[in-house]
């Protein structure tokens, strides 16, 4: 039966533990205005630390994810491995704390730069015997440009133009709703895994257009040239494990933000000891098609065409503060070159489990990626349940703790699942 291993481009009770916690604070005392403060920061950013002027921002995020897995066939031994992601971004825009309605021309402009350092051991998944890295960060070491961008923002108007030196999301197919994840078939992208696309950390010069034609509707166009995506991947001497490409990405997506309960999640939580911040994500409905021509040396050239879509609605539950309900999937029409042209995933997060704890964030996800029958002929999907636990000590530290179930990896029946408990670790400065 045919074998396939796909690397993504990468005894106190916790109830108790999780109480004696320092909480951010988001709980305030009830008083005549019913919004909350904004979150207050334990330590100083770099922004306030370099003492930059207000034409300029920057952000330091550094997140590690150190986890362990192991298969569950009685002779099996467990495997480790430590990834961590530091991300620089730097803006540039005179119109930084301006209000909109007094912008000039110039006002409208922002210059990104983005750097993103990978370090660590990103081959779990390997020494596990999985299809799919076990956490988001696994990509090959070393320093990454991650954005070289110029954008023109629309300010009172309806469009939005960005061009340069780009990553397909997140403007492309990401849903805030994964990012609570920590597996990379869950957190992002839905597992799109065609050759050549340029997902974060890979860039490719491109441009995209964002146009509002009503209130809570907005239409996105991309297009992006591959060529040299490779030789940007590796230009710090990263080894991006992909030939070079050639080629071409269209990509067009259609969000909704205006869905039943859209009003309601732009509002603080009321409760009975004040006002809380919602931490979960609006209800959005987004829907995308996408065609692309991808080449190299080891890849004939291919047409690759292919739809996705997620959904995120708010429920009503009686635990917690706040709950919501997602599904993702993918579904790709090119069998010869897409290994992985199916995909299909659900979700439930939820605010405030325990009383004490109202920035908190439960999540559970599960997500299903079939393989291609001309590629890898006898397969079964690779499916992943996860459970994971937010922690937010206050607005820069964050502990998510995880565990995961791999069932048949990498897509082989007779393989024995594989159980997986790590620690996402954020910090943002």
């Amino acid at each position: 039966m045919a074998r396939l291993t796909i690397r993504k481009p990468a005894a106190w009770p916790v109830s108790l533990l999780l109480g004696l916690m320092p909480s951010a604070p988001a709980v305030l005392a009830q008083t005549q205005t019913p919004s909350p403060a904004p979150q207050q920061s334990t330590w100083p950013t770099l922004q306030s630390l370099l003492k930059v002027p207000d034409w300029i921002e920057l952000d330091l995020d550094i997140t590690a994810e150190p986890m362990a897995a192991i298969s569950t066939h009685s002779q099996a031994t467990p495997s480790s491995a430590w990834m961590q992601q530091l991300v620089l971004s730097s803006r540039f825009s005179a119109g930084f704390n301006k209000p909109v309605e007094a912008w000039q021309e110039l006002d409208h402009w922002t210059l990104a730069v983005q750097l993103t350092s990978f370090s660590g051991d990103p081959n779990l998944d390997l020494a596990v015997g999985t299809a799919f890295p076990l956490q988001t960060v696994a990509h090959p070491t070393g320093l990454w440009l991650t954005e070289a961008s110029l954008k023109r923002s629309a300010g009172s108007g309806n469009v939005d133009l960005k061009a340069g030196l780009l990553p397909l999301n997140p403007g492309f197919v990401e849903s805030a709703s994964l990012n609570n994840y920590i597996h990379s078939a869950l957190n992002n992208t839905l597992n799109l895994l065609i050759p050549g696309l340029p997902i974060n950390p890979f860039v490719a010069p491109g441009a995209q257009l964002h146009w509002r034609p009503a209130s809570g509707h907005e239409l996105r166009f991309g297009s992006f040239w591959l060529q040299s995506e490779t030789p940007l991947a590796s230009m710090f001497g990263v080894v991006p494990g992909q030939p070079n490409m050639d080629g071409s990405l269209q990509i067009v997506q259609w969000n909704v933000r205006n869905l039943p309960g859209h009003a309601m999640a732009s509002e603080p939580i009321e409760t009975a000891k004040g006002a809380v911040n919602r931490q979960l994500p609006a209800p959005l409905l987004q829907v995308g098609a996408f065609t692309t021509t991808a080449s190299s040396n080891l890849i004939p050239a291919a047409n690759n065409q292919g739809v996705y879509g997620t959904l995120t609605i708010p429920i009503t539950l009686p635990i917690g503060l706040d709950n919501r309900l997602w599904a993702g999937f993918n579904r790709g029409f090119s069998a010869q070159s897409n290994p992985t042209p199916a995909f299909v995933a659900l979700g439930w997060l939820n605010q405030g489990l325990l009383a004490q704890r109202p920035m908190d964030v439960l999540a559970v996800g599960w997500g299903s990626t079939w393989f291609s029958e001309a590629l890898a002929p006898g397969l079964n999907p690779e499916s992943v349940l996860e459970l994971n636990y937010a922690i937010a000590l206050n607005s820069q530290l964050t502990l998510q703790p995880l565990v995961q179930l791999i069932l048949q990896p990498q897509g082989l029946g007779s393989s024995p699942p594989v159980l997986a408990a790590g620690l996402q670790i954020n910090l943002s400065f």
